[in-house]
């Protein structure tokens, strides 16, 4: 298996707009960021020796659901699924990134639930300062403290999720939601930490956030990541009303393009963007998912219970789980404005029937 060159663009790109401004901002900065590169450069070089080496592929990017524990109550979450809270054990978690360690693996996006509920969290990944951590959380406990904490952690990226305005953010979160993630973003510039936003993009809020001015000058919110995710029919209540029609999605797309060109802020965009990551169509190629109990997915939408890491290796779930399925899907695709149909019309899903 070999290293796409989407990949060193994915790579270059974050470094950057991500990275770079952060790094120049101050000296103290800079010799984080130098300290942290010579650290991720080494295993990214082992990650590379390795990828030519392997019959499969070792995906570079790790999508871990810590707890399906969370503080909100958002119809919409996938995590949501679980009737009874679910909670990857301290020790199983450690030895994963141990494992992937030892594979050259150094991203890992944190998300639940709520990620920042997962006992003793930060101390746990301050023992891997060697990798890249992307802690998806709503804010809501990114208190002072927590941020001045992150401050001293340039491999910890937060980034919070909301909705886009403080209408739709407590519509869909929770009332006063959209107040406290500002107070998160205002302690983390505060304590000029390295952080960026999530937006989730819905039917209902597509037109708003395609208003570029008011976007730059709202939207931002001093990160340097920004992430938007194109709603997908799933939890306990999924809402079909709320994805995109196939000409919303079709202009979103060609503004976020635009968009991403002239902004300043790293932005990224799913479904739309896999292509950066090896994108999902072979399960794993680019990046796999590990549930709350430590089963091993291909996506978070859809569970398996096949290979767990908490029992098996992680090097042997990941062989088994890219020659079991090769190919991403779920029941929503289906539909005809599910937002992965789009980026998948060559697949074949005749196995799933079988």
């Amino acid at each position: 298996m070999h290293i796409s060159s989407s990949r060193h663009k994915y790579n270059l790109r974050i470094f950057r707009k991500a990275f770079l401004p952060w790094a120049l901002s101050s000296p103290r900065h800079l010799w984080l960021a130098l300290n942290l590169f010579g650290k991720v450069w080494k295993k990214y070089k082992l990650n590379f020796h390795l990828q030519n080496q392997f019959d499969y592929p070792i995906p570079h990017s790790f999508v871990l659901s810590l707890t399906s524990e969370c503080n909100l109550a958002c119809d919409h979450c996938y995590a949501r699924v679980y009737e009874e809270t679910r909670i990857l054990p301290r020790k199983v978690l450690e030895s994963l990134l141990e494992q992937a360690g030892s594979l050259g693996c150094f991203f890992f996006v944190l998300t639940g639930g709520e990620p920042m509920l997962y006992p003793d969290l930060l101390d746990i990944l301050n023992h891997h300062s060697n990798s890249l951590f992307i802690l998806i959380t709503n804010g809501t406990m990114v208190s002072d403290d927590v941020a001045e904490k992150l401050s001293r952690s340039p491999h910890i990226i937060p980034v919070i999720s909301l909705e886009g305005t403080l209408e739709d953010t407590d519509k869909r979160l929770s009332v006063g939601t959209y107040n406290r993630v500002m107070s998160a973003f205002d302690n983390l510039q505060t304590n000029k930490v390295l952080y960026g936003f999530s937006i989730t993009v819905t039917s209902d809020n597509v037109d708003q956030l395609q208003k570029e001015e008011v976007f730059l000058e709202k939207y931002p919110y001093g990160g340097r990541l920004g992430c938007f995710i194109e709603y997908i029919p799933t939890g306990r209540t999924p809402n079909l009303s709320l994805c995109l029609s196939s000409a919303q999605r079709d202009s979103f797309r060609q503004w976020f393009l635009k968009l991403r060109e002239r902004s300043n802020t790293y932005l990224i965009h799913f479904p739309g963007d896999e292509e950066l990551m090896d994108n999902c169509r072979e399960a794993g190629k680019g990046f796999i998912h590990i549930n709350p109990e430590g089963y091993i997915e291909s996506c978070a939408l859809l569970p398996s219970s096949r290979y767990n890491v908490a029992e098996t290796s992680l090097e042997a779930c990941l062989r088994n789980s890219y020659l079991d399925s090769q190919k991403c899907s779920h029941d929503y695709e289906a539909l005809g404005n599910h937002p992965c149909m789009s980026h998948r019309k060559d697949a074949d899903y005749s196995f799933l029937r079988g």
